[in-house]
């Protein structure tokens, strides 16, 4: 049996494929679930003054996580990892803080969030399945 050109072709364009595809649904998925979890721990929030500062916070925010998605995006494998290994930490620390009982109300409805983007950010970052 020979080795032919365009079976190697097509087996390179696969992998470069599945892996645009794992750092686009990592991008677009840390895009999505971070927004869900600043609904839901906004709305969670006790009611405060929402003045200048709290604005000038919440676009430095959704600023931040426009630029990591757009890096996510254009596939960069270390953001992803340094990114997992945060999530990673927040994701042990959530679940830490669920156990003790002594946890802002939020807590079970931001813990997924977490752990589904520490998934998506691990498996672009570390090519998990």
């Amino acid at each position: 049996m020979e080795n032919n050109q365009e079976d190697t072709i097509d087996l390179d364009s696969a992998r470069i494929s599945n892996r645009s595809r794992k750092f686009k649904q990592a991008g677009y998925g840390f895009l999505i679930l971070n927004l869900i979890y600043l609904a839901v721990a906004i709305y969670f929030i006790p009611p405060f003054d929402f003045g200048m500062t709290a604005l000038l916070s919440l676009l430095a925010f959704i600023f931040l996580l426009a630029i990591l998605t757009y890096y996510l995006l254009k596939e960069k494998k270390r953001l992803a990892q340094v990114l997992a290994i945060i999530y990673g930490g927040r994701s042990l620390f959530t679940t830490y803080s669920l156990v003790t009982e002594d946890t802002f109300q939020a807590v079970p409805f931001i813990l997924p969030c977490l752990i589904i983007a520490f998934y998506l950010l691990g498996r672009a970052g570390w090519d998990w399945p």
